[in-house]
């Protein structure tokens, strides 16, 4: 059994849980507040990851005088001369990773706001079942692609933290920035849903019909509400590219969203902090289970196939025994919310 790296492990783990809490927070604001049936979550993920890794494979060698069109990032050339360059330069290095994270965040909420603006006006399913299709015909356009690497995709991403040196100390920085994007994540989105959006978000998703007629523009607030979401996953996207350093069609199938959805349930809809928490379950036990399985050898049932029937099984006991997840949705926390409370207070403590 080979030696356990604690260190390694928790930072592995951790990085993988900030860019799945990215997007479990993202998706719990489409599905938990504005009642938006995102299927097609990993549409926004995988636009953010290639916007990253294009721009910053291709800037890389075109910054260094090697003409990317005669020697493109997926070529073999491309990518020994990627791996060369990669990390030699702090300012370049952290200059492209700004650029990515905005380009993405524009990229990814400007597709989700195009995609779904037409559709909104349909019932939820559509919705759905459109985004859902998007995300397959976007991953076959990819494999088809040869300006981003085709069905090879994109290898040799240089690490934003590459000049460091030494690579832990390397992937502890880019935990940090995971972290601290996640960070942003839940603060935005929390005081987002606090707003008058946020009641407005509710009203929507409880009774869309009594909100158009009060004049709200249901589907300008749904697309919005989609932009914001897309937006903070292409990001997370993004970073994903730059801690694998690689970037492939295949990696954005329809398992990631649903992975994703099950995070959210497990958390509870409506809470921000549920899903933080059902994201730690889902990865936890899935980098236990990965680590665990090589040692269990040849069995009836594939070891990989374990880590699924686990997962199901939390799922529906969680349904089971508590239907609204581990943590239920909370009362807005508005100005004009507790100062109505306490107007209530103080005037029950008046009568009395």
């Amino acid at each position: 059994m080979p030696e356990f790296d604690l260190l390694g492990f928790l930072v592995q783990w951790l990085t993988i849980f900030g860019l799945y809490s990215i997007l479990a927070i993202t998706l719990n604001l489409e599905a938990g507040f504005a009642g938006l049936t995102n299927f097609g979550k990993v549409v926004f993920y995988g636009i953010g990851a290639y916007v990253g890794a294009t721009l910053t494979t291709y800037l890389t060698l075109y910054l260094n005088n090697i003409d990317p069109f005669e020697c493109p990032p997926y070529s073999i050339d491309g990518i020994v001369k990627l791996i060369e360059l990669g990390g030699k330069s702090p300012p370049l290095s952290i200059g492209l990773l700004a650029l990515s994270l905005i380009t993405a965040f524009i990229a990814a909420g400007s597709a989700g706001f195009l995609l779904t603006y037409p559709i909104l006006r349909v019932g939820p399913a559509f919705v759905g079942f459109t985004l859902l299709s998007f995300g397959e015909l976007m991953r076959i356009f990819l494999r088809h692609y040869e300006p981003v690497g085709g069905s090879k995709g994109l290898a040799a991403i240089p690490r934003p933290f590459g000049w460091v040196g030494d690579p832990k100390l390397s992937g502890f920085l880019f935990l940090l920035l995971v972290l601290g994007l996640v960070a942003l994540t839940y603060i935005t989105m929390s005081r987002l849903t606090n707003s008058p959006m946020g009641r407005m978000l509710r009203a929507v998703r409880d009774d869309e019909i009594a909100a158009l007629c009060l004049g709200k523009h249901v589907p300008k607030i749904k697309a919005l509400t989609l932009f914001i979401g897309s937006g903070f996953s292409g990001m997370a996207g993004a970073l994903m590219a730059y801690y694998f350093t690689s970037v492939n069609p295949d990696m954005f199938v329809p398992a990631v969203t649903f992975n994703v959805w099950a995070m959210v349930i497990l958390g509870g809809m409506g809470n921000f902090t549920g899903s933080i928490i059902g994201v730690a379950l889902f990865t936890l036990v899935d980098r236990l289970l990965a680590f665990i399985t090589p040692t269990i050898g040849v069995t009836a049932i594939s070891p990989d196939y374990i880590r699924w029937m686990f997962v199901g099984l939390l799922i529906v006991m969680v349904l089971l025994f508590m239907p609204k997840g581990l943590l239920a949705e909370r009362p807005l926390k508005t100005p004009a919310v507790d100062e109505a409370r306490k107007l209530l207070v103080e005037g029950g403590s008046g009568s009395a």
